[in-house]
């Protein structure tokens, strides 16, 4: 079996492609029609209100890391944090060294590292109350900064919905709950103007990529490109073979063709257009790929690094709009 661009042997998913047959159907009467659409109205609100409730349930639990009283000095780990902190009007006392543009202003504040080696005596130079860090990388954070005695609280940051659900756990802890209530708000409401936009079109198979070179592994709809691709509606060919919750998972190209994506969204470090030309490079020396609909009608793209490079609810609606328009022109 040819190893494509991926240059390693990659576990093997399992797809489960089923038949469709088209049965004909019955006329349905208009109070058939009336009722079914009361069902599904039914379903999906009580779908909405699964989701409200989970949410609020992970809500109380993340407040429960913090301190009662209201922290006044706060050091992040992560780039995605800063950017919530932002939205609250609340400066950091340290952040992380990052090559992601920082919000305004806040290139004069204390850099204090790597997201995943952060200097632990710098942090504590700065005496704060506590550090805030990102919940996926808990564990090598601790290694790092739990000498430091600092009070430190890790929340979620690797989806579009998960960065909505800490944006409201800062509000509660930094008593910004009003602007986080107010943010949130005008989220939705761009929301639902662009999934508008889509709204009766045929939902895309679409295979997302990241890394570089033969690097490259599958994202899953629980990174953050997944998750406003599964926002939009459309179908990730990762969760439709594989019951995995990784969010980075590798495949094998008798998959990737067996699945036949409509788009391939590409997110690599630095110039996509570069990116994009060195992965169809690589595509060239197997040419299954070529084969596949997304190639034979043009849709492989690679994305902006800025947008979509990293988990940032400050550009998720942006990303949204982008998305939109490469999966449903």
């Amino acid at each position: 079996m040819k190893k494509g661009i991926f240059g390693m042997l990659f576990l093997s998913a399992l797809f489960v492609l089923g038949g469709c047959s088209e049965d004909k159907a019955e006329p349905v009467t208009k109070k058939e029609e009336v009722a079914k659409d009361h069902g599904n109205h039914d379903a999906k609100t009580q779908d909405e209100s699964k989701s409200t409730s989970e949410n609020d349930a992970k809500v109380k639990e993340l407040l429960k890391q913090f301190p009662s009283e209201q922290p006044k000095s706060i050091v992040t780990t992560s780039v995605s944090i800063v950017e919530m902190l932002n939205v609250l009007d609340v400066k950091p006392v340290g952040i992380p060294t990052s090559t992601h543009k920082l919000p305004e202003g806040f290139d004069t504040i204390t850099q204090i590292g790597s997201t995943i080696a952060p200097d632990v005596e710098k942090i504590a130079s700065l005496n704060p109350d506590i550090i805030i860090g990102p919940e996926s990388i808990e564990e090598s954070l601790e290694k790092k900064i739990k000498q430091s005695k600092v009070k430190r609280a890790y929340i979620p940051t690797d989806s579009y919905e998960e960065l909505k659900i800490s944006l409201e756990v800062l509000g509660k802890t930094l008593h910004k709950e009003d602007k986080a209530k107010e943010y949130l708000a005008q989220l939705e409401e761009k929301e639902k103007a662009v999934l508008e936009n889509s709204k009766g079109k045929t939902a895309p198979k679409v295979m997302m990529l990241f890394g570089s070179g033969e690097s490259f592994m599958l994202m899953n709809e629980t990174t953050y490109v997944g998750s406003l691709v599964k926002k939009l509606g459309a179908i990730n060919i990762v969760n439709e073979a594989t019951e995995s919750t990784e969010a980075y998972v590798p495949m094998n190209m008798e998959d990737v063709i067996a699945a036949n994506p409509d788009a391939i969204l590409l997110v690599s470090h630095g110039d996509p257009t570069a990116a994009l030309e060195q992965f169809k490079a690589e595509v060239k020396k197997n040419g299954a790929w070529e084969k596949l609909n997304a190639f034979k009608e043009d849709r492989v793209q690679a994305l902006d690094y800025e947008i979509f490079g990293y988990a940032s609810i400050e550009k998720a609606t942006t990303g949204l709009e982008k998305l939109n328009e490469i999966l449903f022109k």
